[in-house]
């Protein structure tokens, strides 16, 4: 537990940059003032839904609604607990501090989680003995060296076997007082199958880790030819703790090593991450199926390092790494791809090896070229250029490409390129990039030309704000950007009726109570409070998501005078009347006749009415 934890997170946000912060995970635009990025919460395909305000130390998506201060983004990109977080944003900035040396973090561990993680460290340790010791593992472990994996790369990628005996694997989790229920939401035991078996029994079973290094799950290969079941390999189903789309096997050991080399390779299976570890590329992980997913890209941009895509050089795995580059463009990710343009016919980094050593695969592997250069190559292979449809297609393939290439001297390149491969004229080519950008313009749903705000996310048509909020939205925005107001308004106001507001009033009140007099008072350190596990308040994320957008909803509120407070505390004074009138007309008027509520409530109206004209006459004025 970090002591002053507050106070340290607080004197780290003075010194922390969160554009700087953000750089580390994503990569950040200038934007006017400001920043903007892809998001990375959720599936963000256009810039201009995240906003980052250096000034203020916060961020904002408008499309997710994510937001907080620099330690909230690091927590959430990492899923980690905010001590954790704390501790990581202070490593980020170069943060040095007495206080955080030897900081024990207690983590929230959820007991019937931890069981299953227990079950699965035992049943990766059990099939590790199987496959060394035991006499039905001896034909597993003789396959595995005959493939050229010696002892220390087994037990590196904790490769190990599951008895063909699948009772076996049952019965010894049984014996570590395991029951049932927690052995089959591990993924190898069905209920409703008897008698008991291990669904990977008579398999290699390959380890998958979380980042952390646990083992989550597993990918099990059958070896034997006397093996007739249809699948090369099976996963574990999905459960509370795999799920194959956010999974890259090998990460947790590729992060402290892409973190050396600086890059990355994106491979397709398991033999070849081994392979080449066996090569000396260590920084190396696999997706987990044939698609990348938005959980995978993620996870690479976490690992701040070029990736270097290399899947089968079969149609599949070709296919494949077409679709991953659409992808990677997209996501604003440094990446190469291994060249396809190759002298052999083997398809893979493991077979590769295999044929011709190390020092072959580590050259193909360091052949690295643009995904312009690779897609010329993909197409040409897969299109009869001599007819007019494979040159239509040839172009239409590379038009998008084209499209995303900002320096002129590239585009040339590329354009003159495609030219003399279709043996069509250039202007062909032009034409048909000048159309493609035309017919995919889009508008950002955030304006980047802000002078220190953005505009404000689109709002729902059915979206109504009444006069007693739109004042209390004011003066609370002030009250955000001074202390002053705060005093002012307890004085005179004393309490929010709107109920969002008054939890944020609430929060204000307890921030100044509860800080020190030289702490600072703004938006992000008040978001700072509320993260803190000792501030008991509910709907955190909410209050924090509101409080940055009073914060950001700056552009037509006036700047702060005495005049404007006044007004103000006018407006929601005669409002809360209005509603009180209202109320008042509800409970008089139950035991009225019909003739006599209707004349009631027309005085009530009337004089609301003369009311807002009045207050409506004061503002303009």
């Amino acid at each position: 537990m970090i002591e002053n934890l507050f106070q340290i997170a607080n004197e780290i946000l003075k010194q922390a940059d969160i554009v700087e912060v953000a750089s580390h995970f994503i990569k950040v635009e200038k934007s006017g003032k400001n920043y903007i990025a892809l998001c990375p919460f959720h599936d963000d395909k256009e810039y201009g839904n995240f906003y980052i305000s250096k000034t203020k130390g916060i961020f904002k998506c408008f499309s997710c609604g994510a937001g907080g201060n620099a330690i909230n983004f690091v927590q959430k990109i990492t899923h980690c607990t905010y001590e954790e977080a704390v501790l990581k944003t202070a490593e980020i900035i170069g943060f040095d501090d007495e206080r955080l040396k030897g900081a024990k973090i207690k983590k929230y561990v959820n007991p019937e989680e931890e069981e299953i993680r227990n079950c699965l460290k035992n049943i990766s340790d059990f099939y590790s003995t199987s496959l060394f010791l035991s006499e039905d593992g001896k034909d597993a472990l003789e396959y595995l060296h005959n493939r050229g994996l010696d002892d220390e790369t087994i037990k590196y990628f904790k490769i190990g076997f599951s008895q063909t005996n699948g009772k076996n694997t049952i019965d010894f989790l049984k014996s570590k007082n395991f029951s049932l229920k927690t052995i089959s939401e591990t993924g190898i035991l069905n209920l409703e199958s008897t008698p008991y078996r291990d669904t990977n029994s008579g398999r290699i079973a390959f380890s998958i880790t979380d980042r952390n290094s646990n083992v989550i799950g597993f990918s099990c290969r059958k070896f034997r030819e006397s093996d007739t079941s249809v699948a090369k390999y099976i996963n574990t189903s999905s459960t509370k703790l795999f799920n194959k789309s956010t999974i890259l096997y090998n990460f947790d050991n590729a992060i402290n090593e892409a973190n050396k080399v600086k890059y990355v390779y994106l491979l397709e299976g398991f033999m070849d991450v081994i392979a080449c570890y066996r090569a000396g590329v260590k920084s190396a992980v696999a997706i987990m199926g044939t698609a990348l997913t938005q959980e995978n890209i993620q996870q690479l941009r976490y690992l701040k390092a070029e990736i270097r895509v290399c899947l089968d050089l079969d149609s599949p795995g070709q296919l494949n790494m077409y679709k991953i580059g659409k992808q990677l463009e997209e996501s604003g990710l440094s990446y190469k791809f291994v060249n396809n343009d190759v002298d052999f016919t083997e398809k893979d980094a493991d077979e590769i090896l295999s044929k011709y050593g190390e020092e072959k695969l580590r050259s193909y592997l360091t052949n690295l070229v643009s995904y312009g250069e690779w897609l010329i190559n993909y197409l040409r292979k897969n299109l009869d250029l001599s007819l007019l449809d494979g040159k239509r297609k040839f172009i239409n393939s590379m038009i998008p490409y084209l499209s995303s290439i900002k320096e002129d001297i590239e585009l040339e390149y590329y354009i003159t390129t495609v030219s003399k491969i279709t043996d069509l004229d250039k202007k062909v080519i032009i034409n048909a990039l000048k159309k493609y950008n035309r017919n995919n313009k889009k508008d950002n749903i955030v304006s980047t030309d802000y002078t220190e705000t953005p505009t404000q996310v689109k709002k729902s048509k059915n979206q109504v704000i009444s006069k007693l909020q739109l004042a209390e939205k004011e003066l609370l925005h002030y009250m955000l950007n001074n202390k002053e107001v705060v005093d002012k308004f307890e004085v005179q106001l004393s309490y929010f009726i709107t109920p969002e507001y008054k939890d944020i009033a609430n929060l204000i009140a307890d921030y100044i109570l509860n800080v020190k007099e030289d702490d600072e008072y703004n938006v992000k350190s008040i978001i700072s409070y509320l993260s803190n596990s000792d501030v008991k308040i509910n709907n955190k994320e909410q209050i924090t998501n509101d409080l940055i957008d009073l914060s950001l909803n700056s552009m037509k509120i006036p700047p702060y005078s005495d005049e404007i407070f006044k007004e103000l505390v006018e407006t929601i004074k005669n409002e809360r009347q209005t509603i009180s009138n209202l109320d008042f007309y509800k409970t008089s008027s139950k035991n009225m006749s019909e003739i006599e509520k209707s004349k009631y409530a027309k005085a009530c109206l009337n004089k609301i009415k003369n009311q807002i004209t009045e207050l409506d006459k004061k503002r303009r004025n």
